[in-house]
């Protein structure tokens, strides 16, 4: 039987470092017996610790399948820029 999770209880997915200090956290997280796939702003602190930001978005995990759609046509619509466009959005 799976383990049930806690209220609060976060599940780190992966980190994107995007430098300066500053990294994109996509976690699994549960709040008011809800579960979302949370992607945040993440800021490394003066002790060393990531503290989240709140620019972010908390999405119900029942619109995931939505969301990959939505990021799917993102990602042709991407392919389909100008070079110089693509290069940009490296930064």
């Amino acid at each position: 039987m799976p383990e049930e999770k806690q209220a609060g209880e976060e599940r780190l997915v992966k980190a994107i470092d995007k430098g300066m200090g500053n990294r994109i956290h996509i976690r699994l997280s549960r709040f008011h017996d809800r579960d979302y796939l949370d992607i945040r702003n993440f800021y490394e602190a003066d002790d060393g610790e990531w503290k989240p930001t709140r620019k972010g978005i908390a999405v119900p995990v029942e619109l995931y399948g939505e969301l990959m759609d939505a990021l799917k046509g993102a990602e042709q619509m991407i392919k389909d820029l100008p070079p110089a466009k693509k290069e940009e959005g490296k930064e």
